[in-house]
């Protein structure tokens, strides 16, 4: 009895201290990430941040199960990560792990990915015992983390530190970020809650910081993703307003003012900056493959119709050699249709997936179904692991992994659909279409980076987004609407 009441005394504290905890997990995300950097930058192993990571998972865990009162949803899903463990094990197994500490990477990788429902189950827990309270505590961990970013970029650049989102040329203000697509994805999942928050208050001051700073922060960070998530955010809450009939003028005028001058100014963008810089390049690369095919013309008395493998080796082994060497140069140039334009040859977005899916089509049927091992993505210390989220997903585990995770996404789906079919207007609120395209946004990445399921700091974002989701339609009580 007495270790009855010691233990409902234990939850209740943990209850009562919840928003609190629910805060420090956010306090703490940029936190590591500053850390991670700054580790890395002074040669040291980023083991320590790591732990940290690991230990913030464990711990969350922990909490979301000691305080729920549907165990048998974690019980499920701990069984379902463990049975897909064993299975994704067994495959990589099947095929010969290449070293002792493989099967450890492989792990680590795996957590990353199963982080995404953990926290997100973790969350839903901590807002149905919160409520309210709990659901403004997100609302605030968002606008704190955007704080805690905007001042990092501040003295990273005052300071002289900052890489830069594009280190080798110099371009975009980054902070003391490891993970470009990553920090691009978490500035795109936070600028539509603090513009939504800026709104909603009906103050200017705080409705021109929100989105003067917001979208300054992404017209600065210079990726295409973050310069196309000011006028996502923009059109997108300005449609949001008249949907839920929270129309007001002066709000909208300001967030439309704000998205016009980012698209008035894009040619002094860093985004424009970047891009220009990079046709350059391709234009001077192409120069030197146009001489490269002439030259091999002339050696062989040839030319690139009458045998294209011939004259096309010397520039494939440029861009491609190391694919050539573990798959064969006949099946790259097939693959790659004997083109010659240097725009396709050296997108290294194309050339990992087309890397790995030879690995794919190489490999047993076991790996077809649970994936494969993490390091046969590395060949003469360079990795070819994908740079698509999704892509990714399917060469690391398989038919079977990419498909419980598309189901576990279109769970979520299946919630708004429904709901905004039972009642558009209860559901469709400036809150609800601020985190609804804070997920759109963090899938746009999913898509078209890799940049979010396997970075922790990023997947936590959209962990927190689908439980505010689910919180907005399943937990949060609404006004009883009289029917007219």
């Amino acid at each position: 009895m007495e270790d009855r009441q010691q233990h409902q005394t234990k939850q209740s504290w943990l209850r009562r201290h919840l928003p609190a905890i629910m805060l420090l997990l956010f306090v703490v995300q940029p936190v590591m990430d500053v850390l991670s950097f700054g580790l890395t930058q002074c040669g040291v192993s980023n083991t320590v941040s790591l732990c940290l990571r690991f230990l913030v998972l464990f711990g969350t865990g922990a909490l979301g199960f000691a305080l729920s009162r549907h165990k048998k949803v974690y019980l499920t899903l701990g069984g379902i990560v463990l049975i897909f463990a064993v299975l994704h094990g067994w495959a990589c197994l099947s095929a010969g792990y290449n070293g002792w500490q493989n099967p450890i990477y492989d792990l680590t990788n795996y957590i990353r990915v199963v982080q995404i429902p953990l926290f997100t189950l973790c969350f839903i827990t901590f807002l149905r015992e919160t409520g309210e309270d709990g659901y403004q505590t997100v609302e605030r961990g968002f606008v704190i983390n955007f704080g805690l970013i905007v001042l990092v970029e501040i003295l990273s650049t005052v300071t002289g530190t900052d890489p830069h989102t594009y280190a080798n040329k110099q371009i975009g203000v980054l902070g003391w970020f490891a993970t470009t697509n990553a920090q691009s994805a978490i500035l795109c999942a936070i600028v539509p809650v603090v513009v939504m928050q800026g709104m909603r208050k009906k103050k200017m001051g705080y409705l021109f910081a929100s989105t003067i700073i917001g979208f300054g922060v992404l017209y600065l960070f210079a990726t295409r993703l973050s310069y196309l998530a000011i006028f996502v955010t923009a059109a997108g809450m300005i449609l949001v307003m008249l949907l839920s009939r929270t129309w007001n003028t002066r709000t909208a005028a300001v967030v439309l003012l704000g998205a016009v001058v980012c698209a008035a100014a894009i040619k002094v963008s860093p985004m424009y900056a970047n891009q220009s810089a990079h046709q350059g390049v391709l234009q001077q690369k192409q120069l030197e493959a146009d001489q490269m095919i002439q030259t091999a013309e002339k050696q062989y008395h040839t030319t690139v119709k009458q045998s294209p493998e011939q004259c096309l080796t010397p520039l494939y082994k440029e861009y491609l050699g190391e694919m050539a060497d573990r798959f064969g140069m006949q099946r790259v140039m097939q693959t790659y249709d004997y083109t010659t334009d240097v725009s396709e040859l050296k997108d290294a977005r194309r050339m990992k997936i087309v890397y790995c899916t030879y690995l794919m089509e190489d490999a047993g049927t076991a790996a077809k179904l649970f994936g494969l091992e993490l390091q046969d993505m590395v060949w003469e210390n360079r990795t070819f692991d994908v740079e698509n989220d999704f892509h990714g997903m399917y060469y690391l585990y398989g038919i079977i992994g990419l498909a419980l995770f598309l189901l576990f996404l279109l769970y979520f789906a299946e919630l708004i659909v429904r709901a905004l079919l039972r009642n558009f207007q209860q559901y469709m609120t400036p809150e609800a279409g601020a985190f609804g395209i804070s997920l759109c946004l963090l899938l746009l990445h999913v898509y078209c980076t890799a940049g979010v399921l396997r970075r922790p700091n990023a997947s936590f974002y959209l962990s927190v987004v689908l439980a505010v989701i689910y919180y907005l339609i399943t937990i949060r009580k609404y006004p009883v609407q009289s029917k007219t």
